[in-house]
């Protein structure tokens, strides 16, 4: 008798390759970017920079250009970034809640720390961006573009994730409770050690194909299939 191949497990280990992530090259020495220098820019061009403790809100930034910058405990809460371009950028411990980045860049970026909450990254484009302990919950992120991208012990939920396009992708010990991944494929993706509860899926369910879950997560999910769990 032929054996039935495995075709989901097959696709997981072609899908969930690993590309290790480059790390931001951020120069020795950085010019001090005060507040008013970043709202008068006439170029709104920053290179070699570093922002410290700028506390802005409700100003325009879009299409701005940064690149070997370092921004450490900024609050730049419902800002617009629209159309921003970000390589080689360091953010720790800053505050973008509500903050627009639609249609943005991120090349050579990590955020450690971070408050992100409610912000928009819809049709975002990010490569080679880790996300460290940030809080990302109830931000969108409708067909933003992931490659080799981590995010290690961060909040996702609540955020709208729809039509996402994914590749090379490591998650460890994230929150994606009510999260919407609606027509968003995971192939590849591993959810083992995080917390996947109450997510929103399309009525075939397909985009959960080849993805890796625990014995729990996956049960949760045979539940709205019909299957009963035998205890």
């Amino acid at each position: 008798m032929a054996s039935i191949p495995d075709t989901a497990q097959t696709a997981y280990d072609r899908a969930a390759g690993v590309r290790a992530l480059a790390l931001p090259a951020i120069p020795e020495e950085l010019r001090a970017l005060e507040a008013d220098d970043l709202l008068e820019a006439a170029e709104r061009t920053l290179e070699a920079i570093d922002a410290h403790d700028l506390c802005i809100a409700d100003e325009n930034f879009t299409e701005l250009e940064a690149t070997g910058a370092r921004f450490t405990n900024c609050f730049l809460s419902c800002c617009d970034f629209s159309g921003a371009l970000f390589t080689d950028t360091v953010f720790e411990s800053c505050d973008f809640a509500n903050t627009y980045f639609d249609g943005a860049g991120f090349t050579r970026c990590t955020f450690k720390n971070c408050k992100l909450t409610g912000a928009s990254f819809m049709e975002a484009s990010m490569e080679s961006v880790s996300l460290e302990d940030c809080t990302l919950a109830y931000g969108a992120f409708n067909r933003c573009r992931w490659w080799a991208f981590e995010a290690r012990r961060c909040d996702f939920s609540g955020a709208d994730m729809a039509e996402m396009d994914l590749h090379y992708i490591i998650l460890d010990d994230d929150r994606f409770i009510g999260t919407s991944f609606f027509r968003t494929p995971l192939l590849g993706i591993d959810f083992s050690t995080c917390q996947l509860e109450g997510v929103a899926l399309s009525d075939t369910m397909a985009e959960i194909y080849g993805t890796k879950m625990n014995l729990y997560q996956a049960a949760a999910l045979a539940r709205h299939l019909g299957v009963i769990i035998a205890e």
